[in-house]
C-alpha cells in the first residue's frame, strides 16, 4: 500500500507533467517555470493570500477568481493548473509541483536554469559570460532567470538545482564580521 508521501509525490508529478505538456504546445515552458516560482514565493510570503486560498469555507470558484485577479497576465496554462489544484484542494502540493516542473522543463529544453540575483540588471557581457561558463560546466544550454534585489547591496548570487554561490556584498560583510568576531 502506498504511503502518503508516495501519493503526494505522484500527484505533484502528475500536475507538473500536465503543466509541461500544456506549455510545450505554446512554447512557454521556460517562462512558466519562472512564473511558477513567483507564484510559490508569493503564496508562501503573503499570509492573507495564503489564508484565502486555503480557506475551504470560501467556494473554490471564488478562490480561483482571486488567483486569476492576482495573477492576471500569467500564462493561462498555469492559471488553469492552479484552478484545478484549488478545486481538488491540492494547492498544498504547489512547492513540490514547482520542483517537479523545473526538473521536467530542464529535461524538455535540454538546459539548466540558473537564478541570477544582482542589484542592477545584467549587461549582455556578464550574461554571456555566465552562460558560457556554466554551459561548459553542465554540458548543456543555460537559461538565466534574472532577479533584482537591492538588499544584497552589490555582487552576485547564483543558484541552480539547490546549490547557491553567494558573492553578494551582504554575505561578504557577514563573513568578515564572523571572522573578526572569532579573532578576539
Amino acid at each position: 500500500m502506498p504511503t502518503n508521501r508516495a501519493i503526494t509525490r505522484k500527484e505533484s508529478a502528475v500536475y507538473a507533467q500536465a503543466l509541461l505538456e500544456a506549455t510545450q504546445g505554446s512554447g512557454t515552458v521556460f517562462d512558466v517555470a519562472g512564473q511558477l516560482e513567483q507564484v510559490n514565493a508569493l503564496i508562501r510570503g503573503n499570509i492573507e493570500l495564503r489564508t484565502t486560498l486555503f480557506d475551504r469555507t470560501i467556494p473554490a470558484e471564488a478562490r480561483i477568481g482571486v488567483v486569476n485577479e492576482v495573477l492576471s497576465g500569467f500564462d493561462p496554462a498555469l492559471l488553469g493548473a492552479l484552478g484545478v489544484m484549488i478545486k481538488r484542494d491540492d494547492l498544498g502540493l504547489l512547492g513540490k509541483v514547482c520542483n517537479n516542473y523545473a526538473e521536467l522543463a530542464e529535461s524538455a529544453l535540454n538546459a539548466v536554469f540558473i537564478d541570477v540575483t544582482t542589484v542592477v540588471p545584467l549587461d549582455d557581457a556578464l550574461r554571456n559570460s555566465i552562460k558560457t561558463k556554466y554551459s561548459a560546466q553542465f554540458g548543456c544550454d543555460v537559461l538565466l532567470r534574472e532577479h533584482i534585489d537591492p538588499e544584497i547591496m552589490g555582487g552576485i548570487v547564483l543558484s541552480s538545482r539547490g546549490v547557491s554561490i553567494d558573492g553578494s556584498v551582504v554575505s561578504q560583510l557577514e563573513n568578515a564580521r564572523v571572522t573578526l568576531g572569532q579573532a578576539r
